[in-house]
């Protein structure tokens, strides 16, 4: 059997331990791999829910203005069926079919417009970042970017179209009764307003 030089061991458990150095890294902060941190951006894409045995689907387009303020917009076939959600410091609003309705969370109006999503949680899970003082566990790619994060009691994957892309293009999440696919067709600066008109 050959020995390898005290010095070679030496420089191998260095790397050895330098490399779990980076794994723990990429476990405990996904943030650091990505240029996400901007509170004022706009997505658009298409978005499908499947809870229990109902399925949705709709295009698109979120807009968010600040930590807590937003304005979703999700649109049936052909503009049909509409939904405005909006939210801010004050509470947030539910616009559907002509009437509005208010109440002190957006996750409740979601849920009671028939789309039951963790959108406080959601607003930062599509841009590949984790909801804060919530345990995790992620998975980074080769290239630094989060493949897959689990936090909440959901496990969201994530898929991007370019090895240097920093925002992904597809997103996946999966809770024990719900799953969630959406297919972002475009990432901007925020332009529009997310005050109900």
């Amino acid at each position: 059997m050959t020995r390898l030089p005290k010095t070679a061991l030496t420089q191998t458990k260095l790397a050895v331990i330098a490399a779990l150095i980076i794994l723990t890294g990429c476990a405990a902060s996904p943030e650091r791999y990505q240029d996400n941190s901007a509170e004022q951006w706009q997505l658009k894409g298409k978005i499908g829910l499947w809870h229990g045995d109902k399925k949705e689907s709709a295009t698109i387009d979120w807009q968010q203005c600040s930590t807590d303020s937003m304005h979703i917009r999700l649109s049936g076939p052909l503009g049909s069926g509409a939904i405005e959600l909006f939210a801010d410091s004050d509470g947030a609003s539910l616009s559907q079919n002509g009437e509005t309705r208010r109440a002190a969370s957006i996750e409740s109006l979601a849920a009671q417009a028939q789309w039951p999503l963790p959108v406080n949680a959601l607003r930062l899970w599509v841009r590949g970042r984790a909801a804060p003082q919530l345990e995790l566990r992620s998975r980074i790619n080769t290239r630094g970017q989060l493949e897959e994060l689990e936090q909440a009691g959901w496990t969201i994957r994530y898929r991007y179209s370019e090895p240097e892309q920093t925002l992904p293009e597809r997103v996946e999440a999966k809770s024990a009764d719900t799953r969630l696919t959406l297919i972002i067709r475009d990432w901007s600066e925020q332009t529009g307003t997310c005050t109900p008109q």
